[in-house]
């Protein structure tokens, strides 16, 4: 008889602690990088990101030949494209270098993310559920900034923050492919998935809709929140209800795939 599979509380407890520094980290970004920027210039953050990304390349590379002697070259290959991703978006970013931290930032929170959830789910789910809970992350922490005075809401970085998560998913399972994700697909798995897609998109959506209309209305009558109305604007597009349109239309494709997928899965 097999054991279930539970959560580890280690594992999410080390997201959690990830996650809430890369949170509170948020006031001093700015001065951090101002700092730096004096001491060294702009382009530090560029080198830092290519030297990171190189010595990743390198060492897995040199550890899946002399430790694991892996023989297997499409896995070489897709590790070498999803470091080519990285280095190329940190080169596009280079007028703006700061930006290419994320791709660190939100890789390795993808790795963490990763490593929670192999102990719940062990099919091919978790390399989008990943992604998926890596995003939710992402936009909460444009949110939080969007809330901290010198700081904004930019759809950009959390663009940058979803293409971290899912290249270092991608680098995972095209070139690690690791063992122990080998299961057949099981209800938990898509339930999991389906769910933290809808917080997500919900997430996304309430984020869209947070026009300074919106947040004129709520600040009215919640007055210990008007400071907020002199942060930049979420949103100041007339295309809100379009797109609650289009996510409840995913929504529902989504639940009715994942109800076919949960009638065949284990």
């Amino acid at each position: 008889m097999n054991m279930p599979v539970k959560w580890n509380r280690r594992e999410w407890a080390r997201v959690l602690l990830y996650v809430l520094l890369i949170f509170f980290t948020i006031p001093v970004t700015r001065e951090i990088q101002g700092l730096i920027t004096t001491s060294v210039g702009r382009e530090f953050f560029t080198y830092l990101v290519l030297s990171v990304v190189a010595c990743g390349l390198t060492g897995l590379i040199y550890f899946f030949i002399f430790k694991l002697k892996v023989k297997e070259i499409s896995q070489y290959i897709w590790i070498t494209i999803c470091a080519g991703l990285y280095i190329s978006l940190t080169i596009q970013l280079r007028k703006i270098p700061e930006e290419s931290i994320h791709l660190i930032e939100y890789g390795l929170l993808s790795y963490f993310v990763f490593k929670a959830l192999s102990h719940r789910v062990q099919d091919w789910t978790i390399y989008i559920t990943g992604s998926l809970v890596v995003s939710l992350i992402g936009i909460t922490d444009e949110v939080i900034q969007w809330m901290i005075p010198k700081r904004y809401w930019d759809f950009r970085d959390i663009g940058i923050n979803l293409f971290a998560g899912v290249v270092f998913q991608l680098l995972i399972w095209k070139g690690v492919k690791p063992d122990i994700i080998s299961k057949p697909l099981k209800k938990i798995s898509v339930k999991i998935l389906v769910g933290v897609l809808t917080v997500d998109l919900f997430l996304f959506g309430l984020c869209l809709s947070n026009t300074p209309d919106a947040v004129k209305r709520y600040t009215a009558i919640v007055k210990s929140l008007s400071w907020l109305q002199a942060e930049e604007p979420m949103s100041e597009f007339g295309y809100v209800k379009t797109a609650w349109v289009l996510i409840f239309i995913l929504l529902f494709a989504a639940w009715t795939l994942a109800a076919r997928w949960i009638k065949k899965a284990e």
